[in-house]
């Protein structure tokens, strides 16, 4: 493929895995509000098929899963899955509009961090991002925020540090390795609620897990080509998309509605997200693809 039509491409997958992003977030909501799924049953369904997705071509050489870097690996997948199931949780508790939104958080928590595990520089865009981001958290919370919202920013903040230790582990291990981090240690983290959630045992709760690991991979996997084909501060833009589509499905589908303050707030902190991503105009190169394992999740 050409040049031109390599970066025409890149909008493509960045769009298509906005909306796998936005529709795993429509599938958490719809599995445990209509479905009654558990939450935590939905959590282990998704990461215990991830860990297996993962797991059975490696056993007939499709790639190895060989560890280098142990500590980033276990960080990683830690970070990683604490935010995912967070997320889970927020889109339940605060709703998949603000919720969404409020995980947009992760690009700020993933640059600040840059700055004392990578040694990346401090910039004026950067600054504006999280003051954008801060007022924006406020605004969005109300004027003070609850132990959800709270929540919420806790998500982000695992989030944004499993994306750093991504551009770590990057450096040293495959992306097979990388998803798999995030899998294992999610199932691990999620087992010990088999004691009081139960396993799942639904018809209803392994169709909405397969569902929502599906656009979870999908989105991830878009979104690594998408980066590396599009200029970073049109990929910004793009990866905004899902949280909008978000809002708007819980306005309409939920009857999710904000006020005026709110909607500022939503404003504030998406701008900010995007402002954290976008500090160059050229295409993201494979390193900036990390957000892409993390939008989800991290």
């Amino acid at each position: 493929m050409s040049t031109g039509g390599r970066f025409r491409a890149g909008p493509v997958w960045l769009v298509g895995a906005a909306i796998c992003f936005a529709l795993m977030g429509i599938t958490v909501k719809q599995a445990v509000t209509a479905g009654g799924v558990n939450i935590f049953q939905l959590g282990l369904i998704r990461f215990l098929t991830a860990a297996i997705g993962v797991t059975l071509p490696a056993l007939f050489g499709c790639w190895s899963l060989r560890v280098i870097n142990r500590s980033c690996f276990l960080l990683r997948g830690f970070f990683g899955a604490a935010g995912n199931f967070l997320m889970f949780t927020v889109i339940m508790l605060v709703g998949l509009g603000r919720g969404s939104v409020m995980m947009q958080l992760m690009g700020i928590f993933g640059a600040l961090s840059a700055l004392f595990l990578l040694g990346e520089a401090m910039s004026l865009r950067l600054l504006t991002a999280v003051l954008a981001a801060s007022a924006g958290v406020v605004l969005c919370a109300g004027g003070r925020p609850s132990l959800y919202e709270w929540l919420a920013v806790g998500g982000a903040l695992c989030s944004g540090l499993a994306l750093t230790f991504i551009r770590k582990l990057n450096r040293t291990d495959n992306l097979h390795v990388v998803f798999f981090s995030q899998s294992v240690c999610g199932l691990v983290l999620m087992a010990p609620t088999v004691c009081f959630a139960g396993f799942p045992a639904t018809r209803t709760a392994w169709a909405a897990g397969l569902l929502l690991t599906f656009f979870d991979t999908a989105g991830q996997y878009f979104m690594t080509h998408g980066m590396t084909r599009t200029p970073v501060a049109a990929a910004g833009f793009l990866l905004m998309l899902s949280p909008v589509v978000s809002l708007a499905v819980g306005l309409f589908a939920f009857g999710e509605t904000l006020d005026f303050l709110q909607v500022s707030g939503c404003a504030l902190i998406l701008t900010g997200g995007m402002l954290s991503v976008t500090g160059a105009s050229a295409p993201a190169r494979s390193g900036s693809a990390d957000r892409g394992s993390g939008a989800s999740s991290a």
